[in-house]
């Protein structure tokens, strides 16, 4: 038993939290997730910190930096709804993700169809795999992030569905759609 011990204390090293993020986070599920601005003008970004948080109410958490209008978007509206998009969508994730000192209409660019929501003015966008609008039930100052507790008040699905998105690294089993910098995003084989 020793032996083992002694094995295993040679298998480990200590490293920076970010390089250990980089060898266990990837592939990652990312969403969309939309909101509106106080003028009432819709706004979408990328998210890849997402999680479920409750069956009953059903609720999902995102995590959005402070810094970012998403966020913004989000304590002012006290809602959004996280869209789930499909491979063909890589591209206009991709951009929705990046920041961008000008500004750009990401829906048009992205090739993302809105549609109103029932529940919350955020638009549903029509042409990912599934839509939750969310009324905001919670926020949590978490360092340079804020979680954000949405109660799921409706669910929908393209009866078209394709494969998930994800940020991937450069391990295989994935296949890559659409990449710039450090950014890689793309689905499973």
């Amino acid at each position: 038993m020793e032996k083992t011990k002694e094995k295993d204390a040679e298998n480990m090293k200590q490293v920076n939290f970010q390089e250990a993020m980089e060898f266990w986070a990837k592939p990652e599920r990312i969403v969309l997730v939309t909101s509106t601005d106080a003028e009432g003008q819709p706004q979408v970004m990328t998210v890849g910190w997402k999680m479920r948080t409750s069956f009953q109410p059903p609720m999902l958490a995102i995590s959005v930096g402070v810094k970012r209008n998403m966020h913004k978007c989000i304590m002012e509206s006290k809602e959004f709804v996280i869209a789930v998009p499909g491979a063909e969508l890589a591209k206009g994730t991709l951009l929705c993700g990046i920041s961008s000192p000008e500004k750009i209409d990401r829906f048009k660019q992205g090739g993302l169809i809105t549609k109103p929501g029932n529940f919350v003015s955020s638009p549903l966008i029509e042409n990912c795999i599934a839509n939750f609008e969310c009324k905001l039930a919670a926020d949590l100052p978490t360092g340079d992030h804020t979680i954000f507790v949405g109660e799921v008040v409706a669910s929908w699905i393209n009866e078209t569905p394709s494969k998930n998105l994800l940020i991937i690294g450069e391990d295989g089993g994935t296949e890559l759609l659409a990449a710039q910098g450090p950014y890689r995003i793309g689905v499973l084989r």
